[in-house]
Order: structure tokens, then sequence, then C-alpha cells
């Protein structure tokens, strides 16, 4: 009981919000001197109803519109947050100041008013009475009783402001509990706060799919390429060193781009700055690409119909990405069976054509996430992707529009 008692005491919190309910009195006293100005001016005959009028009304319409200028709302949620220890959510910066905000702005400022004129009036009686009673066993204190009868005066003197704490204490928490309804994010900001947020998770969510893929499809390749360039050198390791030295060396260009690929991922993950990295292959670096698989004893033929270099990054990065898969899918598959690559580039599109000969018992092995993996890329472009058998061989077509705008012919 003396713990809860004094508890506001020893509390920094309760002098804080003590504070706040006082400058709810620092607000409310302009108006109240205002309107007893007004008052005692009718009252004493200076001036007539229509004089008062137009007193009233232009004091009014300030007095009114000082609440509702921007920046209000703002001070008002820093004064809760540091005075009163309210948990008040960030309303949004773009509708902080929206006119729904300043109205909750200006209801603050009335509770709060109505509060501090409260806290004030309570003070200015609990002052002077405690000095009263603390005073009045020992000096003639009007209409305080004097002398030994008055001994219980000290006592409830001393308890007096330690009620008034309590109050004081009480009405701040209240108020702490009314600020996040009153100057918190309005249903308009809740919403858009929301819709911000799934946006925000949506686009992670695309970013993690896009690494995804970009690891599945990079490393994937180097590995499958590496996979054959070692079974092959396996078999001729005492009767082809020339071959077999061919094939280290192509091993370790492939572990070196996809150590490559996988720290510009990796650094990506970390927000650390992709843009400062090496940027990632398109259609320009075909060759490279078909030169690694020809190494893995693969016959490419690769033809090129357009100006590939015209192309946008975005599109020329996701077409480079899905013929690297259908090499990939075609080495994992079929192993090193002849593959044709036709890319094509048209006034408002690329297409992309890759084919090989259906290998009859060839097992697949993996997830099948190779045509996911260029569904997708496909689908974020709008684009049409097509894959499977066609007369004996393994055909995959992709078609990424680009818009007549934006290749020059």
């Amino acid at each position: 009981m003396f713990r809860r008692l004094i508890a506001p005491l020893t509390d920094g919190l309760t002098y804080r919000r003590y504070v706040h309910l006082l400058l709810g009195a620092v607000i409310l006293l302009p108006y109240v001197a205002l309107v007893a100005l007004i008052v005692a001016t009718v009252t004493n005959g200076g001036l007539d109803v229509l004089g008062a009028v137009l007193i009233v009304v232009p004091a009014v319409g300030i007095a009114v519109g000082v609440t509702l200028v921007p920046g209000v709302r703002a001070l008002a949620i820093t004064a809760a947050r540091t005075l009163l220890g309210a948990d008040v959510p960030e309303p949004d910066a773009a509708t902080v100041d929206s006119w729904p905000g300043r109205r909750r702005a200006a209801v603050w400022l009335l509770l709060n008013a109505a509060a501090g004129g409260l806290a004030a009036l309570v003070t200015l009686v609990v002052v002077p009475t405690t000095i009263g009673f603390l005073v009045a066993p020992w000096t003639v204190l009007e209409p305080f009783p004097t002398g030994g009868g008055a001994w219980w005066l000290p006592p409830v003197g001393a308890l007096l402001p330690v009620l008034l704490l309590h109050a004081a204490s009480t009405g701040g928490a209240a108020l702490a509990r009314l600020a996040p309804r009153v100057l918190g994010p309005t249903r308009t900001e809740r919403m858009a706060a929301e819709l911000a947020a799934a946006h925000a998770a949506e686009r992670a969510l695309a970013e993690r799919n896009r690494l995804a893929r970009e690891l599945h499809d990079s490393v994937g390749h180097a590995l499958t390429i590496t996979t054959l360039q070692a079974g092959a050198a396996a078999r001729v390791l005492d009767t082809d060193p020339a071959f077999v030295a061919s094939a280290l060396d192509a091993i370790a260009e492939a572990g070196r781009a996809a150590l490559a690929d996988l720290d510009h991922v990796l650094g990506l993950l970390r927000d650390e700055g992709g843009g400062d990295r090496a940027p990632q292959p398109d259609l320009g670096d075909l060759d490279a690409l078909v030169d690694g698989a020809r190494s893995a004893g693969v016959p490419v033929e690769l033809c090129r119909e357009g100006l590939t270099g015209v192309v946008p990054r975005a599109v020329s990065q996701e077409a480079y990405r899905i013929v690297q898969e259908g090499l990939t899918n075609a080495l994992r598959h079929a192993g090193p069976v002849p593959v044709d690559v036709r890319v094509t580039v048209t006034a408002d599109a690329v297409e992309l054509e890759l084919t090989n000969p259906l290998v009859a018992g060839a097992a697949r092995h993996g997830g099948g996430r190779g045509i996911a993996g260029m569904r997708e890329r496909v689908s974020v472009l709008r684009g049409e992707l097509s894959a499977g058998p066609d007369g004996g061989r393994w055909r995959v077509a992709a078609r990424l529009p680009v818009g007549p705008e934006k290749i020059p012919q």
C-alpha cells in the first residue's frame, strides 16, 4: 500500500505527464482571457451586440484556424510521445497534414486544453490549501483553525500534493491511451500503410524469386558444364592430355563465372549495392556462353538475326538467361547432342528458339525448375513460351515483347 502511494512521486513519467497537462492549460489560457475580455466589455456597456459580433466572429475564426495549421499534428504527436509516454503510430508522411489529420489535431488540442484547465484549477486550489494546512497550527490563518486543535492539518496538507500527483498521473495515463486513437493514423492512412506494406512484401518476394532464378540458371549451368567436362576428361585422362588440360581450363572458367554470379546475388541479398558490381550478362555475351557449351563437347549452332545490341537491357538479360537455361537443360537431359540456337530481333520483340534431338531413354534429373524458371522470366516481361517435343526434337521457343518504339529499324 505504501509503495503504491509513493510510486508516482519517484516516477519521472508522472512529472512529464503533469507538465503536459499544464501545457494544455497554457493553450486554454488565451481563449479564456479572450472570452473574459469580450464578456466584460459587453457587460460594462462598452460594446453593443453588433460590435461584439464583429469582434467575436473573427476571434473565433482565428482561434479555430490556429488549431488547423499544418504541423500542429506532428508537434502534438511528438509531445504525446515525449511527455505522456504514449505509443502513437507514425502517420503517413504524405497525409499527416491532410484535413482529416488537422481535424484530429484540433480535437486533441481541445481535449488537452480541457484536461489542462481542470489540472490547473485543481493545482491552484491544492497549493494554497496545502500551505495553509501546514502553517495553520502555528499561525492565525482564516478560515483554518489554529493551535492544538489543528494538529491534523499538517498531515493532511502533506498528503494533498501526493494525491495531486496521483491525479496527474491518472489523467496523463488517460490521455496517453487516447493519443493513438486521436493523433494516430486515420482510416485512410492505415489503409495506405497496409497497401504500401503489401506492395513492399510483393516486391521483396519478386526480388527473392528473381535472385533464385539467377542462382538456378547461372550456377546450374556452370555445374552442368563442369560435370560433363570432368567426366569427359576422366575417360581420356591417360590418352589425351591436351583435351584434359582444355577441360580443366573450361572447368576453371565455369567456376569463375559461377562465383561471379554468386557474388553478385549475395551482394544484392546483403544490400551492398549491386549497382557497383559487374553487370549481368546479356545477349552480347552469347558467344562466350556458346563457347563454354562447345568446350563441353556440345556442337552448338548459333544464328542471330537483327541487332541484339539495341535490345533494352532488362529484356536482353532475361533472353540471355533463357538461352543459358535451354543449353543447360539440353546438356543435362540429352547429353552432348547438337543444339541449334536462333535469336531473332524484330521491330517489337526478341524471339528465341532452341532445338536439339530427343534422346530415347534420357533420364531427367533435378527438380524440373528449368522450364518453370523460364516461364517466370517470360511472364515478368509479358511474353510467350512453349517447350516440348516437336517432330523428334525438343524445342523451346520464347517471344519477349519490347514495343515498337524500343528497337530502331
